[in-house]
């Protein structure tokens, strides 16, 4: 399989980013990332960047409607991979979000260390930093500005073959200050902790059950209890129930995904979410349920992942 470069794989963020920034007006926030969080765990916890050692790409589409011409979407790409012999991982994210309550792009990038543990294990430091891009009115001059606002987040990842946890806080910052200096968007700032543990049923079937647990403020503690499962290293499965989620508005609501390994270096992915995660009353839509499609590219995989 040919080799891609450096120079190849800049080119290919950078266009990607350049398609998110001239397409449609935004309507959301950072946090309609954390939903993708089972397919793109770098959502979450920066120290997750490079885990998987070969360099993995992943793209979301998500929409309200497929048959309705300009209906409400969310697209974000996500990439990362290991230097420096697998000690330090390297990860970008671009958004471009326009369902929820809010108008945002953004873009982020994520540093992690790692540091090698007796049996293989893996322990990850990271730290991500970027900005988002938020639309203000203004009523002085009848017109829309965009204002940038910075985002800053830590996580630290554990890693064996039986099991993986990770605690993170991936928005320390966020704040948009309006024309008059006051704030006018405040990002929700949540602690999560994720933990899970697979294991082989059979030679061709392995389960992964996990939950994560998060807190945002004086709101109840979220708690989604997720299972995987995948046969054959072809089918993934996968439920999740999700009670007060750790988007813009809590919600509660069920995910069910199904993934298909196409080659050794691509994969398709359908999610369904019974509830818009980050704002289920967005824009008063009559239609509550969201579909999602992802595509994920690994060139050089060096093990299956799940």
């Amino acid at each position: 399989m040919p080799k891609i470069s450096l120079k190849q794989v800049a080119l290919f963020l950078t266009v990607s980013f350049g398609l998110l920034l001239i397409s449609q007006r935004a309507q959301a926030q950072k946090e309609v990332l954390y939903s993708e969080y089972l397919q793109n765990p770098l959502s979450i916890n920066p120290a997750y960047a490079g885990s998987r050692e070969s360099f993995h790409l992943s793209a979301f589409l998500r929409r309200k409607w497929f048959s309705v011409r300009y209906a409400p979407i969310t697209q974000s790409v996500s990439a990362d991979g290991a230097v420096a012999n697998g000690r330090v991982g390297l990860g970008f994210q671009a958004l471009n979000d326009r369902m929820g309550l809010f108008a945002a792009t953004g873009a982020y990038g994520n540093v992690a260390y790692r540091f090698n543990l007796p049996a293989l294990a893996k322990l990850a430091i990271g730290v991500q930093g970027g900005v988002t891009v938020l639309p203000l009115y203004d009523f002085a001059s009848a017109t829309v500005l965009n204002r940038a606002t910075a985002s800053f987040g830590v996580g630290i990842h554990y890693q064996s073959d039986r099991f993986f946890a990770g605690l993170s806080a991936p928005e320390l910052a966020g704040r948009t200050l309006n024309f008059s200096g006051q704030a006018a968007y405040q990002a929700i700032r949540p602690i999560m902790l994720q933990v899970g543990v697979p294991f082989e049923v059979d030679d061709n079937t392995i389960l992964i059950p996990s939950i994560l647990i998060s807190k945002i403020g004086a709101r109840p503690i979220g708690v989604d209890i997720n299972l995987r499962a995948w046969f054959n290293e072809e089918i993934g499965l996968g439920l999740s129930y999700r009670q007060n989620s750790p988007g813009l508005i809590s919600t509660n609501y069920l995910q069910a995904f199904a993934e298909y390994q196409l080659t050794k270096s691509i994969r398709l992915g359908y999610i369904f979410n019974s509830k818009t995660p980050e704002s289920p009353n967005a824009m008063q839509f009559d239609q509550n349920s969201v579909h999602e499609i992802m595509l994920r590219f690994s060139p050089n995989v060096l093990r299956f992942t799940y």
